[in-house]
């Protein structure tokens, strides 16, 4: 391989938890921030050096159906349910970090569907609000007097149509035509728009990754095995059944490394960067649904191998587009950065909180070795 740049090296890449399934190893690409300008080339000044001080990642923690429960309402304390929920980090399978991709897309989406009432469907709704159902035929059947007109034309319309299907000849009458035609209005449907519910939603990741050593190119291939793995399901030893694949939570971390002179040095940290967590958040369980992994995204099979050693590392370039669907609808509840049962407050913009601190009182920055220890953020 070329020889290696200097680059910002984070002595940290891989940490055990103390899960009793799988190996608990976080996976991390890119391992390095980009070396930028430092102190040694003395010919650009520090306010023209502009070197990369901070690296925004995806995090993906993996969890597995034995040891975390994947579903919302079974298997929960109450009916209500808890979609939301953050899980304890000893139930964390895998952690996986990411850049973030180029394509970026928070998307919401709400289903409504047209009531047709009529001119009894307000007798229903009163009925119901009132709890008082015992009068509701009595109630339609005095009302009966002012859908008479209705009724006649709605007749005449389904004689009209059975008598020329009779004869074989065509003729599709409505009563809303049939009024329409003979006195130029119609019926008002009496319609109202209601809530139907909320549609999930699906998130589509694409990360181009390069290696520039071994070490980030054994973890590339450790990042691809380990979603293969977690999306597929498994077999029983005699086969008859298959087990359920692990699902996943995502979150954005920030990663800054501790400045000293002119270079990075000492400790990582990683904490959730304000502004980015109020408009890009995944608060629910998510399911990997499609992986593709592209290893000749410039059209060309190339090969990283050691000069001496020979020892072949893989592709020098690797596509990889990730599907996921969530695995819950979301609510106010769950997305409403107040509600202390689903998720912490978000952190103020630094404009709004320039001591770097957030309403709820947390830090805003974590030692990489110290992430672990919050529940569900290993």
């Amino acid at each position: 391989m070329a020889k290696e740049s200097k680059q910002k090296q984070q002595p940290v890449t891989k940490k055990k938890d103390s899960s009793g399934k799988g190996s608990g190893d976080r996976l991390i690409y890119p391992m390095t921030t980009p070396r930028g300008p430092s102190t040694s080339d003395g010919a650009i000044s520090r306010g023209h050096r502009f070197e990369t001080k901070q690296i925004d990642y995806m995090k993906l923690m993996i969890y597995d159906p034995e040891t975390a429960n994947p579903y919302n309402y079974v298997g929960q304390n109450n009916r209500k349910g808890n979609p939301g929920r953050r899980y304890n980090r000893n139930q964390i399978y895998k952690t996986i970090y990411l850049y973030l991709p180029h394509d970026l897309n928070e998307t919401y989406s709400t289903s409504y569907e047209k009531a047709a009432l009529g001119p009894f469907g307000d007798i229903a709704v009163e009925a119901m609000r009132s709890g008082d159902t015992s009068k509701v035929a009595e109630k339609i059947s005095s009302a009966a007097g002012s859908a008479k007109p209705e009724v006649a034309f709605n007749a005449v319309a389904n004689i009209f149509n059975g008598a020329a299907g009779a004869f074989g000849v065509d003729g599709n009458m409505s009563k809303n035509s049939l009024a329409a035609l003979s006195s130029g209005k119609v019926f008002n449907p009496y319609e109202e728009t209601t809530f139907k519910g909320v549609n999930y939603r699906s998130h589509s990741f694409t990360f181009d990754m390069a290696p520039r050593n071994p070490q980030e190119a054994r973890n590339i291939q450790a990042i691809i095995h380990e979603l293969r793995d977690s999306m597929l399901p498994g077999t029983t030893e005699e086969s008859r059944w298959l087990t359920i694949p692990r699902f996943f939570r995502a979150e954005i971390v920030r990663y800054s490394p501790r400045r000293s002179g002119s270079d990075a040095l000492g400790e990582e940290k990683l904490n959730e960067p304000a502004m980015m967590r109020t408009l890009l958040t995944f608060p629910v369980n998510m399911v990997l649904t499609n992986m593709q992994v592209n290893l000749t995204p410039n059209g060309q099979n190339t090969s990283l191998r050691a000069d001496l050693s020979g020892i072949d590392y893989g592709p020098a370039q690797y596509r990889m587009t990730l599907s996921f669907d969530e695995t819950a609808f979301i609510t106010r509840d769950v997305y409403n950065p107040n509600n202390q049962k689903t998720r912490k407050k978000i952190a103020a913009p630094a404009a709004d909180n320039p001591q770097g601190k957030s309403k709820g009182g947390s830090k805003s920055s974590k030692d990489i070795t110290d992430a672990a220890k919050q529940a569900g953020n290993p």
